[in-house]
Protein backbone atom coordinates (compact mmCIF):
# COMPACT_ATOMS: atom_id res chain seq x y z
CA UNK A 1 0.00 0.00 0.00
CA UNK A 2 1.61 3.26 -1.07
CA UNK A 3 0.10 6.63 1.03
CA UNK A 4 1.54 9.90 0.58
CA UNK A 5 1.79 12.68 2.90
CA UNK A 6 2.51 15.92 3.75
CA UNK A 7 1.86 18.00 7.20
CA UNK A 8 -1.17 20.20 7.33
CA UNK A 9 -3.72 21.58 9.97
CA UNK A 10 -7.56 20.04 9.31
CA UNK A 11 -9.95 23.37 8.21
CA UNK A 12 -13.21 21.45 8.86
CA UNK A 13 -14.83 20.49 11.34
CA UNK A 14 -12.57 21.32 13.84
CA UNK A 15 -14.44 20.51 17.06
CA UNK A 16 -13.61 16.96 17.21
CA UNK A 17 -9.82 17.75 17.22
CA UNK A 18 -8.90 14.43 15.25
CA UNK A 19 -5.65 14.14 13.43
CA UNK A 20 -5.28 15.27 10.04
CA UNK A 21 -2.64 15.09 7.07
CA UNK A 22 -2.13 17.11 3.58
CA UNK A 23 -3.21 16.42 0.39
CA UNK A 24 -0.43 14.91 -1.07
CA UNK A 25 0.42 15.96 -4.79
CA UNK A 26 -2.06 14.97 -8.20
CA UNK A 27 1.18 13.49 -9.97
CA UNK A 28 1.76 10.85 -8.32
CA UNK A 29 -1.31 9.59 -9.07
CA UNK A 30 -1.57 9.83 -12.63
CA UNK A 31 -5.05 9.44 -14.62
CA UNK A 32 -5.21 6.31 -16.75
CA UNK A 33 -7.52 4.82 -18.55
CA UNK A 34 -9.43 2.07 -17.08
CA UNK A 35 -8.02 -0.64 -19.22
CA UNK A 36 -4.46 0.25 -18.15
CA UNK A 37 -3.72 -0.86 -14.90
CA UNK A 38 -7.03 -2.63 -13.60
CA UNK A 39 -4.95 -4.04 -10.49
CA UNK A 40 -4.78 -0.66 -8.12
CA UNK A 41 -7.25 1.12 -6.58
CA UNK A 42 -7.19 4.66 -5.80
CA UNK A 43 -8.09 6.01 -2.71
CA UNK A 44 -8.40 9.68 -1.36
CA UNK A 45 -9.63 10.05 2.33
CA UNK A 46 -8.47 11.43 5.85
CA UNK A 47 -6.34 10.23 7.74
CA UNK A 48 -6.89 7.18 9.96
CA UNK A 49 -9.98 6.64 8.25
CA UNK A 50 -9.40 3.35 6.76
CA UNK A 51 -6.93 1.17 9.07
CA UNK A 52 -3.49 -0.13 7.50
CA UNK A 53 -3.57 -3.45 8.43
CA UNK A 54 -7.19 -3.90 6.67
CA UNK A 55 -5.83 -2.59 3.58
CA UNK A 56 -2.98 -4.55 3.25
CA UNK A 57 -5.00 -7.91 4.05
CA UNK A 58 -7.56 -6.69 1.41
CA UNK A 59 -4.53 -6.12 -0.94
CA UNK A 60 -3.41 -9.47 -0.10
CA UNK A 61 -6.67 -11.13 -0.58
CA UNK A 62 -7.49 -9.48 -3.94
CA UNK A 63 -4.19 -9.19 -5.35
CA UNK A 64 -5.78 -5.01 -5.78
CA UNK A 65 -2.52 -2.20 -5.17
CA UNK A 66 -4.05 0.08 -2.64
CA UNK A 67 -2.85 3.55 -3.63
CA UNK A 68 -3.96 6.27 -1.03
CA UNK A 69 -3.96 9.58 -0.83
CA UNK A 70 -4.68 11.25 2.53
CA UNK A 71 -6.53 14.94 2.17
CA UNK A 72 -7.55 17.30 5.05
CA UNK A 73 -10.45 18.96 3.42
CA UNK A 74 -13.54 18.32 1.02
CA UNK A 75 -12.40 21.78 -0.99
CA UNK A 76 -9.57 20.15 -1.85
CA UNK A 77 -11.52 16.51 -3.24
CA UNK A 78 -13.68 18.99 -5.02
CA UNK A 79 -10.91 20.95 -6.51
CA UNK A 80 -8.91 18.28 -7.81
CA UNK A 81 -11.89 16.11 -9.18
CA UNK A 82 -13.20 19.23 -11.07
CA UNK A 83 -9.75 20.07 -12.60
CA UNK A 84 -9.62 16.28 -13.64
CA UNK A 85 -13.13 16.26 -15.10
CA UNK A 86 -13.74 12.92 -16.79
CA UNK A 87 -10.42 11.44 -16.39
CA UNK A 88 -9.68 11.48 -12.60
CA UNK A 89 -6.82 10.07 -10.95
CA UNK A 90 -9.21 8.79 -8.04
CA UNK A 91 -11.08 5.93 -7.53
CA UNK A 92 -12.95 6.06 -4.48
CA UNK A 93 -13.10 9.49 -2.82
CA UNK A 94 -14.43 10.73 1.04
CA UNK A 95 -17.27 12.94 1.04
CA UNK A 96 -19.81 14.41 4.17
CA UNK A 97 -23.34 13.88 3.21
CA UNK A 98 -24.15 17.44 3.91
CA UNK A 99 -21.99 18.17 0.72
CA UNK A 100 -23.36 16.11 -1.65
CA UNK A 101 -25.50 18.38 -3.70
CA UNK A 102 -21.96 19.99 -4.73
CA UNK A 103 -20.20 16.91 -5.95
CA UNK A 104 -23.29 15.66 -7.49
CA UNK A 105 -24.37 18.53 -9.22
CA UNK A 106 -21.07 18.72 -10.71
CA UNK A 107 -21.85 15.04 -12.04
CA UNK A 108 -18.45 13.78 -10.04
CA UNK A 109 -19.84 11.22 -8.23
CA UNK A 110 -21.25 7.53 -9.32
CA UNK A 111 -24.10 6.58 -7.93
CA UNK A 112 -23.89 3.11 -5.66
CA UNK A 113 -25.27 0.12 -6.52
CA UNK A 114 -25.73 -1.68 -3.37
CA UNK A 115 -26.63 -4.97 -5.73
CA UNK A 116 -22.19 -4.89 -5.99
CA UNK A 117 -22.00 -4.93 -2.17
CA UNK A 118 -23.24 -8.27 -0.73
CA UNK A 119 -22.14 -6.99 2.83
CA UNK A 120 -24.22 -4.17 2.70
CA UNK A 121 -26.48 -5.74 5.02
CA UNK A 122 -24.11 -5.07 7.64
CA UNK A 123 -24.25 -1.38 7.93
CA UNK A 124 -26.71 0.06 10.60
CA UNK A 125 -30.08 0.29 9.16
CA UNK A 126 -30.15 3.82 10.28
CA UNK A 127 -27.67 4.64 7.70
CA UNK A 128 -28.85 2.19 5.16
CA UNK A 129 -31.89 3.84 3.71
CA UNK A 130 -31.08 7.23 5.07
CA UNK A 131 -32.74 10.52 3.72
CA UNK A 132 -29.38 12.47 4.14
CA UNK A 133 -28.01 9.95 1.73
CA UNK A 134 -30.27 9.46 -0.87
CA UNK A 135 -30.75 12.52 -3.66
CA UNK A 136 -32.57 12.26 -7.09
CA UNK A 137 -33.50 8.97 -6.43
CA UNK A 138 -30.09 7.50 -5.71
CA UNK A 139 -27.45 6.29 -2.89
CA UNK A 140 -24.13 7.89 -3.49
CA UNK A 141 -21.76 6.51 -0.84
CA UNK A 142 -20.96 4.19 1.64
CA UNK A 143 -21.72 5.85 5.51
CA UNK A 144 -18.37 4.88 7.18
CA UNK A 145 -17.83 7.24 10.32
CA UNK A 146 -20.05 9.37 11.96
CA UNK A 147 -19.67 12.47 14.12
CA UNK A 148 -22.94 13.60 16.05
CA UNK A 149 -23.92 16.88 19.29
CA UNK A 150 -24.86 15.57 22.01
CA UNK A 151 -25.89 16.57 25.63
CA UNK A 152 -22.63 16.17 27.68
CA UNK A 153 -22.90 15.94 31.86
CA UNK A 154 -20.31 15.61 34.79
CA UNK A 155 -22.25 12.16 35.90
CA UNK A 156 -21.08 13.19 39.52
CA UNK A 157 -23.56 16.27 39.37
CA UNK A 158 -26.16 15.69 36.76
CA UNK A 159 -27.26 12.18 37.32
CA UNK A 160 -30.03 11.71 34.63
CA UNK A 161 -30.52 14.01 31.41
CA UNK A 162 -33.13 12.24 29.19
CA UNK A 163 -33.97 15.94 27.50
CA UNK A 164 -32.79 19.42 26.50
CA UNK A 165 -34.83 20.73 28.94
CA UNK A 166 -32.02 20.43 31.47
CA UNK A 167 -29.96 23.23 29.89
CA UNK A 168 -32.30 25.35 31.03
CA UNK A 169 -33.02 23.99 34.49
CA UNK A 170 -32.53 26.96 37.24
CA UNK A 171 -30.40 24.54 39.44
CA UNK A 172 -27.87 24.93 36.20
CA UNK A 173 -27.36 28.52 36.26
CA UNK A 174 -24.04 29.22 35.40
CA UNK A 175 -23.10 25.58 34.79
CA UNK A 176 -23.81 25.36 31.39
CA UNK A 177 -22.25 26.45 27.85
CA UNK A 178 -22.70 25.92 24.06
CA UNK A 179 -21.90 26.93 20.87
CA UNK A 180 -24.17 29.23 19.59
CA UNK A 181 -25.02 28.56 16.27
CA UNK A 182 -25.08 24.75 17.29
CA UNK A 183 -27.11 25.29 19.64
CA UNK A 184 -29.39 27.23 17.95
CA UNK A 185 -30.51 24.35 15.64
CA UNK A 186 -30.91 22.06 18.64
CA UNK A 187 -33.04 24.39 20.10
CA UNK A 188 -35.39 25.20 17.34
CA UNK A 189 -35.87 21.23 17.29
CA UNK A 190 -36.41 21.13 20.90
CA UNK A 191 -38.89 23.67 20.42
CA UNK A 192 -40.88 21.79 17.56
CA UNK A 193 -38.97 22.99 14.83
CA UNK A 194 -36.75 22.01 12.07
CA UNK A 195 -33.37 22.79 12.58
CA UNK A 196 -31.79 21.56 9.85
CA UNK A 197 -33.82 23.77 7.13
CA UNK A 198 -35.03 21.19 4.91
CA UNK A 199 -38.64 21.73 5.70
CA UNK A 200 -38.64 25.07 4.74
CA UNK A 201 -36.95 25.20 1.04
CA UNK A 202 -39.84 27.18 -0.17
CA UNK A 203 -40.69 28.90 3.54
CA UNK A 204 -38.35 31.29 4.07
CA UNK A 205 -40.63 33.24 6.34
CA UNK A 206 -41.32 30.09 8.66
CA UNK A 207 -37.78 29.43 8.44
CA UNK A 208 -37.24 33.00 9.79
CA UNK A 209 -40.25 32.24 11.97
CA UNK A 210 -38.61 29.59 14.12
CA UNK A 211 -35.31 30.87 13.58
CA UNK A 212 -36.46 33.99 15.69
CA UNK A 213 -38.18 31.95 17.97
CA UNK A 214 -34.99 30.10 19.11
CA UNK A 215 -32.90 33.19 18.75
CA UNK A 216 -35.32 35.33 21.49
CA UNK A 217 -35.18 32.02 23.69
CA UNK A 218 -31.40 31.81 24.10
CA UNK A 219 -31.09 35.34 24.83
CA UNK A 220 -34.49 34.82 27.81
CA UNK A 221 -32.01 31.81 29.00
CA UNK A 222 -28.56 33.91 28.35
CA UNK A 223 -27.85 33.52 32.35
CA UNK A 224 -27.83 29.93 32.19
CA UNK A 225 -24.54 30.18 30.37
CA UNK A 226 -21.01 30.16 32.02
CA UNK A 227 -19.47 30.71 28.50
CA UNK A 228 -19.85 30.08 24.63
CA UNK A 229 -16.91 28.50 23.31
CA UNK A 230 -15.90 27.93 19.92
CA UNK A 231 -13.33 24.99 20.34
CA UNK A 232 -13.27 21.50 21.87
CA UNK A 233 -10.50 22.11 24.15
CA UNK A 234 -12.54 24.80 25.63
CA UNK A 235 -15.71 22.59 26.80
CA UNK A 236 -12.86 19.74 27.44
CA UNK A 237 -11.22 21.98 29.74
CA UNK A 238 -14.50 23.49 31.94
CA UNK A 239 -15.34 20.20 32.63
CA UNK A 240 -12.37 19.28 33.79
CA UNK A 241 -11.76 22.12 36.02
CA UNK A 242 -15.81 21.54 37.15
CA UNK A 243 -16.61 25.08 35.94
CA UNK A 244 -19.89 23.24 33.96
CA UNK A 245 -21.63 20.64 34.52
CA UNK A 246 -23.45 20.66 31.07
CA UNK A 247 -23.00 21.54 27.27
CA UNK A 248 -24.10 20.57 23.86
CA UNK A 249 -20.68 19.48 22.56
CA UNK A 250 -19.67 17.52 19.43
CA UNK A 251 -18.92 13.85 20.21
CA UNK A 252 -15.29 13.84 19.64
CA UNK A 253 -14.12 16.68 22.71
CA UNK A 254 -16.11 14.29 24.96
CA UNK A 255 -14.99 11.33 23.87
CA UNK A 256 -11.41 12.06 24.64
CA UNK A 257 -12.55 13.17 28.64
CA UNK A 258 -14.37 9.76 29.00
CA UNK A 259 -10.88 7.69 27.24
CA UNK A 260 -9.05 9.80 30.04
CA UNK A 261 -11.39 8.57 32.62
CA UNK A 262 -13.38 11.84 33.55
CA UNK A 263 -16.87 11.72 34.80
CA UNK A 264 -18.54 12.83 31.89
CA UNK A 265 -20.94 11.56 29.46
CA UNK A 266 -22.88 12.07 26.46
CA UNK A 267 -26.24 11.15 25.35
CA UNK A 268 -28.67 11.74 22.62
CA UNK A 269 -31.63 13.43 24.46
CA UNK A 270 -35.47 12.60 23.42
CA UNK A 271 -35.84 15.81 21.21
CA UNK A 272 -33.08 14.34 19.04
CA UNK A 273 -29.79 15.97 17.60
CA UNK A 274 -27.94 16.54 14.77
CA UNK A 275 -24.78 14.96 12.94
CA UNK A 276 -22.85 14.26 9.94
CA UNK A 277 -21.39 11.48 8.55
CA UNK A 278 -18.38 10.66 6.23
CA UNK A 279 -18.96 8.16 2.95
CA UNK A 280 -16.94 6.76 0.56
CA UNK A 281 -18.24 7.75 -2.63
CA UNK A 282 -16.99 6.34 -6.01
CA UNK A 283 -15.79 8.62 -8.68
CA UNK A 284 -17.27 9.29 -12.12
CA UNK A 285 -15.45 7.37 -14.44
CA UNK A 286 -13.58 6.21 -12.13
CA UNK A 287 -10.57 3.92 -13.66
CA UNK A 288 -11.08 0.84 -11.38
CA UNK A 289 -14.78 1.12 -10.19
CA UNK A 290 -15.35 -2.44 -10.15
CA UNK A 291 -12.36 -2.52 -7.49
CA UNK A 292 -13.48 -0.06 -5.71
CA UNK A 293 -17.20 -2.40 -4.67
CA UNK A 294 -14.46 -4.74 -3.82
CA UNK A 295 -13.08 -2.19 -1.26
CA UNK A 296 -16.42 -1.34 -0.19
CA UNK A 297 -17.68 -4.72 0.15
CA UNK A 298 -14.59 -5.64 2.57
CA UNK A 299 -15.14 -2.51 4.95
CA UNK A 300 -18.53 -4.36 5.91
CA UNK A 301 -17.48 -7.99 6.05
CA UNK A 302 -16.49 -8.04 9.45
CA UNK A 303 -17.24 -5.72 12.59
CA UNK A 304 -13.62 -5.66 13.56
CA UNK A 305 -13.07 -3.21 10.00
CA UNK A 306 -15.58 -1.13 11.74
CA UNK A 307 -14.43 -0.70 15.71
CA UNK A 308 -10.37 -0.55 14.11
CA UNK A 309 -12.06 2.37 12.25
CA UNK A 310 -13.56 4.27 15.37
CA UNK A 311 -11.12 3.35 17.36
CA UNK A 312 -7.79 5.07 15.39
CA UNK A 313 -10.49 8.14 14.15
CA UNK A 314 -12.52 9.28 16.99
CA UNK A 315 -15.42 8.84 15.24
CA UNK A 316 -18.63 6.56 15.94
CA UNK A 317 -19.26 3.58 13.45
CA UNK A 318 -21.90 3.08 11.05
CA UNK A 319 -21.43 -1.01 10.91
CA UNK A 320 -23.58 -3.02 12.87
CA UNK A 321 -22.14 -5.23 15.56
CA UNK A 322 -18.95 -2.78 16.56
CA UNK A 323 -20.04 -2.29 20.09
CA UNK A 324 -19.54 -5.74 21.00
CA UNK A 325 -16.01 -5.45 20.01
CA UNK A 326 -15.25 -2.55 22.25
CA UNK A 327 -14.42 -2.58 26.29
CA UNK A 328 -16.74 -0.49 28.43
CA UNK A 329 -14.97 2.63 28.44
CA UNK A 330 -14.35 2.43 24.27
CA UNK A 331 -18.26 1.78 24.70
CA UNK A 332 -19.13 4.83 26.78
CA UNK A 333 -16.68 6.90 24.70
CA UNK A 334 -17.65 6.16 21.08
CA UNK A 335 -20.85 4.23 20.68
CA UNK A 336 -24.38 5.19 21.07
CA UNK A 337 -27.78 2.49 21.49
CA UNK A 338 -30.03 2.17 18.54
CA UNK A 339 -32.62 4.01 20.41
CA UNK A 340 -30.24 7.49 20.34
CA UNK A 341 -28.59 6.45 17.20
CA UNK A 342 -32.34 6.52 15.88
CA UNK A 343 -32.75 10.40 16.88
CA UNK A 344 -29.40 11.92 14.81
CA UNK A 345 -31.02 14.22 12.27
CA UNK A 346 -27.78 13.71 9.63
CA UNK A 347 -27.09 17.07 8.17
CA UNK A 348 -28.60 17.24 4.61
CA UNK A 349 -27.59 19.52 1.67
CA UNK A 350 -30.90 20.60 1.02
CA UNK A 351 -31.14 24.40 1.66
CA UNK A 352 -28.04 25.10 3.35
CA UNK A 353 -27.40 28.87 2.23
CA UNK A 354 -30.85 29.49 3.92
CA UNK A 355 -29.62 27.71 7.14
CA UNK A 356 -26.46 29.16 7.41
CA UNK A 357 -27.29 32.99 6.99
CA UNK A 358 -30.22 32.81 9.12
CA UNK A 359 -28.16 31.30 11.75
CA UNK A 360 -25.21 33.06 11.62
CA UNK A 361 -27.43 36.64 11.75
CA UNK A 362 -29.17 34.83 14.84
CA UNK A 363 -26.23 34.09 16.65
CA UNK A 364 -24.50 37.53 16.14
CA UNK A 365 -27.35 38.63 17.70
CA UNK A 366 -27.39 36.17 20.25
CA UNK A 367 -24.13 37.45 21.31
CA UNK A 368 -24.87 41.11 21.17
CA UNK A 369 -27.82 40.85 23.48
Amino acid sequence: MKTIHTPSRRTALKLFGVGAAGLAAPMLIRPRPAWADTGVLNITTYDKFLPADFLEKFQKDTGIEVRVRLTDDQGKQYNLLTAEGATPSTDICTVAGHRYSQFISSNLLMPLDTGKIANWKNLNTAYQEAPWARVDGNLWGLPILAGYEGLARNVDYVKDAPSWEVMFDPEFKGLTSYTISDFMTITMQYLGYDGDFVSYADSPDLAQKATNEARDFLIKHKDMVRKYYDAGSEVQQMFINEDIYLAQSWSGPIAKLIMDGHPVQLSVPKEGTFGFCYTLNIVNNAPNAENAYKLLNAVLETPEVGAAMTRQSGYSSTISGVADLLDEREKLALTLSQEETDRIVFFSSVNREMKNEMIDRATAEVKAA
